[in-house]
């Protein structure tokens, strides 16, 4: 969900970004790439929005912009709330819609990445995020640390829950999974960079997200639509080691890679998991799941964009909507379906912020 404050929206995605199921399988393949410029966020729903928000600061996370509580029936459409819902509208928007409560975290304002952190009162679901790394969908995200060890330190001095401790993979990758107090997972992968510029725990920008696929092929060709290109595959297996530090008692097979944006440089790992294998789909409508349940992109033709993906057969979860302050916002987004029934949404803002913040976005790489 974009926010009232455009600017900030746009100065983190395009200024940090730079340094459905089943029945849609066959319909998806290769096609023509969309006008998607840059990742905007990736949306947590927790349980909790203070004592999250509390847990998120201390990894470092600042807030960029609120956006309203509630707002209108359209809007709780979009995100696939059935409407009319029990909400009475005591606390604005138009009743019959949701109510949640809500802020883009980030690093910094000109990098890092942007976290769309959200507690739903209603529609409100308690159901518990993702409980392994190898569910379809959208199962962890990665945060970059320039200090891993120490950064496991600090955390787990704090009470943040991690799977194993430090763990290093056959291609040199090292790396931690932890979860939020949701239970939520994130991975911690160490990067290049001084320690000393960041305080404990030394994180200093979000990474890929992990999206789980059934059909390693199809699902490249499909984030291909969105200006993804494969800049590394991955090992199809690793150590035991590395096997338990993901939770899992025995060594797995998979078929994945890198991906990275031809525009903002942002990330995403696809990843068919072949050994062990869940097949039950990732989370459905609405989009009110504890756990990371949609990513958000911006494009410059959100029209075209609809149309070309209409013609490949992706399935929408509503028409493209006004957001996000009422039906006469300038902003506009749609929520869809990628083949294995992940949620992902395109927002498009007006041409004169586009064009505003593309040139903050230049001065601040």
């Amino acid at each position: 969900m974009l926010r009232n404050s455009c600017a900030l929206l746009w100065l983190a995605c395009l200024g940090g970004q730079v340094a459905l199921a089943g029945e849609l399988a066959g319909a998806q393949g290769a096609s023509p790439t969309l006008s998607v410029q840059a990742r905007v966020h990736f949306n947590t729903n927790v349980s909790d929005f203070e004592a999250a928000r509390a847990f998120y600061g201390a990894l470092g996370f600042e807030t960029l912009s609120g956006f309203p509580d509630a707002n209108t029936l359209a809007m709780a459409r979009a995100i696939g709330v059935a409407t009319p819902t029990e909400y009475d509208g005591a606390q604005g928007g138009e009743a019959g819609g949701y109510l949640l409560h809500g802020e883009l975290i980030g690093l910094g304002l000109f990098s890092g990445g942007v976290i769309d952190l959200i507690e739903f009162t209603i529609p409100h679901d308690d159901s518990p995020p993702y409980e392994a790394l190898n569910r379809l969908g959208m199962a962890r995200a990665v945060m970059h640390t320039t200090d891993l060890d120490s950064a496991h330190a600090h955390m787990s001095a704090n009470g943040v829950r991690f799977l194993s401790g430090p763990t290093q993979r056959s291609d040199g990758r090292r790396f931690a999974v932890f979860t939020d107090p949701d239970g939520t997972f994130y991975e911690l992968a160490e990067i290049d960079g001084d320690p000393a510029d960041t305080p404990a725990p030394h994180i200093v920008a979000l990474g890929p997200v992990h999206i789980n696929v059934s059909d390693f092929e199809r699902s490249r060709a499909w984030y291909e639509m969105l200006g993804y290109r494969v800049s590394m595959e991955r090992p199809s297996t690793d150590s035991a080691a590395v096997a338990q530090a993901l939770g899992f008692e025995r060594p797995f097979r998979i078929r994945g890679a890198l991906m990275t944006h031809v525009e903002d440089g942002s990330q995403i790992e696809l990843t068919q998991w072949l050994e062990p294998f869940d097949p039950r789909p990732p989370y459905p409508i609405p989009v009110n799941h504890l756990g990371i349940h949609r990513m958000a992109f911006a494009t410059t033709d959100i029209e075209g964009d609809v149309a070309l993906l209409k013609a490949q057969g992706v399935a929408f979860v509503s028409e493209i909507t006004p957001c996000c302050s009422g039906p006469d916002s300038s902003s506009r987004i749609i929520l869809f379906y990628d083949p294995d029934g992940t949620i992902i949404e395109l927002v498009q803002q007006p041409w004169y912020l586009s064009a505003l913040m593309t040139i903050l976005g230049f001065f601040a790489d």
